[in-house]
């Protein structure tokens, strides 16, 4: 009976750290496919204001230190419905080439906020050069981006083609670090499972 016993705890402990394991592996598969925000550029204080994105030529210049982007962030704010915007990274002008484009992202109806603009690849950049973000409303409602005076040292808001150095839209960018590799945390929970199974069949 005793024997019995011993097996019967044994087996319940090694079915357990099975299960603990099966999860661990869901969770950083959950986790692996996110990343953390790294900013670069930002404008900082309080709102003061907005205006339509429809107010075109429209954006906000900036000036990076990291060599690449990867998102941008606009405060963005939709009163109606569910405005689609997405966001033109631009060289040398507000009306220039076009270095990329972020996915299109829907706005959430009478909402307001920092809105996550992603593009679907890294972009290089020129850190000391200006570059230019332009919001653009490709459908739905009308969105309208929030002013500050609080300076940013490295550009200006730009509407209605005229570029304003007294103040700037409240915006972020920087690039996205990946979590660490779901294959190597798998590997370490791999290790602790047999290190554990060893242990108790001991």
């Amino acid at each position: 009976m005793l024997r019995s016993l011993r097996f019967h705890c044994r087996h319940t402990n090694i079915m357990k750290s099975r299960i603990a394991l099966a999860a661990f592996g869901l969770g950083i598969g959950i986790a692996g496919a996110q990343g953390t925000f790294v900013y670069d550029q930002q404008s900082t204080g309080a709102s003061d204001g907005g205006t339509v994105l429809s107010q075109t030529p429209f954006g906000q210049s900036f000036t990076p230190a990291f060599d690449s982007i990867d998102f941008v962030q606009f405060y963005l704010r939709d009163p109606l419905n569910a405005s689609i915007v997405e966001i033109n990274l631009r060289s040398t002008s507000i009306t220039g080439p076009i270095l990329g484009t972020t996915t299109p992202t829907t706005l959430n109806p009478n909402s307001s906020g920092y809105v996550d603009f992603l593009f679907s690849n890294r972009i290089s950049l020129a850190p000391g050069t200006k570059y230019f973000l332009e919001p653009v409303g490709i459908g739905g409602g009308v969105a309208t981006a929030d002013l500050t005076f609080v300076q940013y040292p490295g550009g200006d808001a730009i509407y209605n083609g005229t570029v304003f150095s007294d103040r700037d839209f409240l915006f972020r960018e920087g690039i996205i670090v990946p979590e660490p590799s779901s294959w190597a945390l798998l590997a370490v929970g791999m290790g602790a499972f047999f290190w554990k199974r060893h242990k108790f069949r001991r």
